[in-house]
């Protein structure tokens, strides 16, 4: 057995492998066993301290003057903030939201998928649920009818709601951190997904089936040393056909609005999320040349 193989096999806790991963073949041996780090999820802890940043900003703004006659970048910031607040109120807030809503799904980073798009929209809509039940509170009472007796907008809101919501992103993304764990045995690669009681599923792909593997590590990841190995089998190899075909006037200007909302930064690297790939493990390299090593068995065990 290959050196690199012998010593990855002898740092791992077979019965916790097994364990973890119920559809291991007794025949099969347990190699390498790991985990996303907290590290390969910083952008979704950034994007949950930006959240209530953006929240205590407007509660501070709404609430005090305290960036009157201050110099420095951020503070110039905070009156803008203060002006636009002056000027459209609460829809100042939701202006905010969406910007950074489209900001972070142009990004095209492991936050820009389509649930935390979603989220942080949703988020930004909140104060206008309430601007609106005041409008239908203000038609009741104008026609004769008993109003809702909704209490109006508090900037105090602001604060109340950006702890409520930045704990909320903050316990989605550790859940979904520790939902995930990667087994490679002699023969497969198993990518486990368990979110606390409710779901549990288990990929598989076979060593002797993957056409290669691929690494994926950013900058961070090549300084404190984690990334990605995407398992490429030959679907993933497959040019998808190029559709084109002419547009009229109306349908150029729903592409464009089109472009302008969904349009993402354009990545060279194949895009994989952690249910699909070993994502966010610690020394990338090793696991990568562990992985490549188990395949070249593989492949030589069946051409014999």
């Amino acid at each position: 057995m290959n050196e690199l193989v012998s010593e990855s096999r002898d740092l791992i806790d077979e019965d916790l492998a097994r364990k973890k991963f119920s559809l291991v073949d007794d025949n099969e041996t347990p190699i390498w066993m790991g985990s996303p780090t907290f590290l390969s999820y910083l952008p979704r802890y950034v994007l949950a301290a930006i959240i209530f940043a953006i929240h205590f900003i407007f509660y501070r703004v709404a609430d005090t003057v305290y960036a009157e006659g201050k110099d420095g970048l951020g503070y110039t910031f905070l009156r803008i903030i203060d002006q636009l607040f002056d000027l459209i109120d609460v829809f100042a807030f939701i202006l905010v939201m969406l910007i950074i809503a489209r900001i972070n799904h142009f990004l095209n980073i492991s936050t820009s998928n389509l649930r935390t798009t979603a989220f942080l929209i949703i988020i930004g809509l909140i104060p206008s649920f309430w601007f609106m039940i005041n409008i239908i509170d203000w038609i009741l009472v104008l026609i004769g009818k008993e109003g809702l007796n909704v209490p109006e907008w508090f900037d105090t809101w602001f604060l109340a709601l950006g702890i409520i919501n930045s704990l909320i992103f903050l316990l989605y993304t550790v859940i979904s951190q520790f939902s995930y764990s990667y087994l490679i045995t002699d023969n497969h690669v198993y990518i486990n997904r368990k979110i606390l009681f409710f779901y549990n599923s288990i990929t598989v792909f076979k060593l002797d089936e993957l056409v290669n593997l691929k690494t994926q590590i950013s900058y961070l990841g090549k300084v404190v040393g984690y990334g990605n190995i995407l398992p490429i089998t030959e679907g993933d190899l497959e040019l998808k056909p190029k559709v084109s075909s002419e547009r009229g006037g109306f349908q150029r200007v729903i592409q464009t609005i089109k472009l302008f909302i969904f349009y993402k930064r354009a990545k060279k690297d194949l895009s994989m999320s952690p249910s699909e790939c070993i994502f966010g493990v610690k020394k990338p390299m090793a696991v990568y040349e562990l992985a490549n090593e188990l395949m070249d068995s593989n492949n030589v065990e069946i051409e014999i």
